[in-house]
């Protein structure tokens, strides 16, 4: 906790990910996604599960849109991962996939 400045819960998930050879956590916590890139550690987002939601179609645009512009309101995440992440639901910016991608290889 004090090496990565996180909080019990995310380093509980630090460390059962470790323990059990997780091969992805979730997290939008940027202290927690420095850490599993030190850890390497495979992570996800909330915004790139969106995207992927969509990308499936298991929600159509106007709901992923929606849905971005509440994660916006309530997770700090950076104006240009938004943008990037609405460009690329509204189909604008086929190369937005790779912003999304969180491996530690």
């Amino acid at each position: 906790m004090k090496d990565f400045t996180i909080d019990a819960g995310e380093a509980e998930v630090l460390a059962l990910a470790l323990q059990e050879k997780a091969l992805l956590i979730a997290t939008d916590d940027r202290n927690t996604i420095r850490a599993c890139k030190m850890l390497k550690i495979d992570f996800t987002t909330a915004i790139a599960i969106l995207i992927r939601a969509f990308e499936k179609k298991f929600v159509d645009k106007e709901e992923a849109l929606s849905k971005l512009q509440k994660l916006g309101a309530v997770v700090r995440y950076k104006q240009t991962i938004i943008e990037s992440a609405r460009k690329q639901i509204e189909g604008g910016n086929k190369n937005a996939d790779k912003d999304f991608k969180h491996t530690c290889e």
